[in-house]
């Protein structure tokens, strides 16, 4: 896949926003990077320094942000090992999950510099749907980029047309709070938009409930779509596939080539360095809202 990088208006835009530093300042901070992590005895010592800067670049070239985020990256992946498991895309449960949705990234940016995840169901009538598994499709596409590119910025696309309620139940608030913390705390990512395309009847309920869960930021980057010249309005065309109203390509042929770009990453995801919980310092852990249980009580008539 051939993902485009900054043009002069994202440039511009990723200046404006302190992402930008100078080459020698970024180098030095990677080499603070690259110490302090030798000196953690819960953490591996990484010495990659495209991915370091990357991460670095992504906190907005702040170490201690980018320290905080750097152990969050790796504790939860030890911690929640549910989500990240077996990444590789020859996995049972990567073969499985594509029978009900697909995912694929866009080759532009937007003009703020974000990237575009698209997630569709699809229609099939013989295979169960696996939430972990969605969770886990799009972890892995978020380490994707971050092993290519900075990540400004991050524009989620849900496409429901063939999503059935059983399918967004099984977001339990626990599964669902796991992926926040994994998003929000523990990649140098920003969540700059959620849209839900083709939207069935119960959704605009379901996802006023969800909201009740998310940050008020995010909160309010949640939009349901009831066409796409509504999209439109927040996504440029030329960033969009064919099949909705834009001009970036058919998004089937996105999907496979994302599929097929992923297999580049299979040797490093069997062998990807892992925090040692059991050699963690004692922290205090903070608070954080009850969200045991399920969806399935919630009324949505």
């Amino acid at each position: 896949m051939f993902l485009e990088p900054p043009k002069e208006i994202q440039l511009e835009f990723i200046k404006k926003e302190n992402f930008y530093h100078n080459a020698d300042k970024i180098d030095e901070d990677i080499d603070v990077l690259i110490d302090w992590l030798s000196k953690q005895p819960h953490l591996p010592n990484v010495a990659d320094r495209v991915w370091l800067k990357h991460f670095l670049i992504g906190c907005k070239n702040n170490l201690q942000r980018t320290k905080k985020v750097l152990e969050s990256y790796f504790v939860v992946r030890a911690d929640l090992p549910e989500l990240f498991d077996d990444l590789t895309t020859d996995a049972e449960w990567a073969k499985n999950a594509m029978k009900i949705g697909k995912i694929s990234l866009m080759p532009k940016m937007t003009p703020e510099a974000n990237r575009v995840h698209i997630l569709r169901t699809i229609e099939n009538n013989d295979s169960e749907f696996n939430a972990v598994a969605m969770c886990k499709g799009t972890l892995k596409t978020i380490d994707y980029l971050m092993r290519r590119e900075p990540i400004y910025g991050m524009v989620f696309i849900f496409d429901l047309q063939h999503c059935q309620l059983s399918y967004l139940l099984s977001f339990t608030p626990s599964l669902t709070k796991n992926l926040m913390r994994c998003i929000h705390e523990a990649t140098p990512l920003r969540v700059k938009g959620i849209h839900y395309v083709n939207p069935p009847k119960f959704v605009s309920r379901l996802v006023s409930f969800f909201k009740m869960f998310l940050p008020t930021k995010i909160q309010n980057r949640i939009l349901i779509h009831e066409n796409f010249e509504s999209l439109h309005k927040h996504i440029p065309k030329d960033v969009l596939p064919n099949e909705y109203g834009g001009t970036a390509g058919s998004i089937e042929k996105l999907e496979e080539e994302l599929f097929e770009n992923f297999k580049e990453d299979d040797e490093s995801w069997k062998s990807r360095p892992q925090a040692d919980l059991s050699k963690r310092p004692a922290q205090e852990k903070s608070s954080e809202m009850d969200m045991s249980g399920t969806f399935k009580k919630l009324n949505l008539d």
